[in-house]
């Protein structure tokens, strides 16, 4: 079993390191073993990431759990047609199946970003 010392990440619910706590060895090691083939069915963000409306991709960079997409707006004109930056996340439903990708606003993008090197 673990430690109760062991600092649980901010991005772990509480309710699912209790139940990981309270686990033997060979539980942990089934969850693992669960979480790897989870991991292997879930495409990339890079093939799993869509335009949302009024918005054309530009570019995608995959930073592992992360993405940085690159979006313009091609019904606008001057400023608000962007391109603009967004990080893009997977996170997953703690209770069913299933979640959600969040965008978090970066700002415009005015010179070639740092990113894709």
């Amino acid at each position: 079993m673990t430690s109760p010392s062991t600092d649980r990440p901010q991005s772990i619910h509480e309710a699912v390191a209790t139940t990981l706590r309270s686990r033997s060895n060979k539980q942990l090691r089934e969850f693992i073993n669960y979480a790897r083939q989870l991991l292997r069915d879930q495409p990339p963000l890079t093939d799993a990431v869509k335009a949302r409306a009024g918005e054309e991709l530009v570019r995608i960079a995959d930073h592992g759990e992360y993405t940085i997409v690159i979006v313009e707006r091609p019904d606008e004109s001057g400023e608000a047609r962007g391109p603009f930056a967004y990080r893009v996340k997977w996170e997953p439903n703690i209770d069913r199946m299933g979640g959600t990708y969040r965008w978090h606003y970066l700002g415009q993008v005015h010179d070639e970003p740092r990113y894709w090197t």
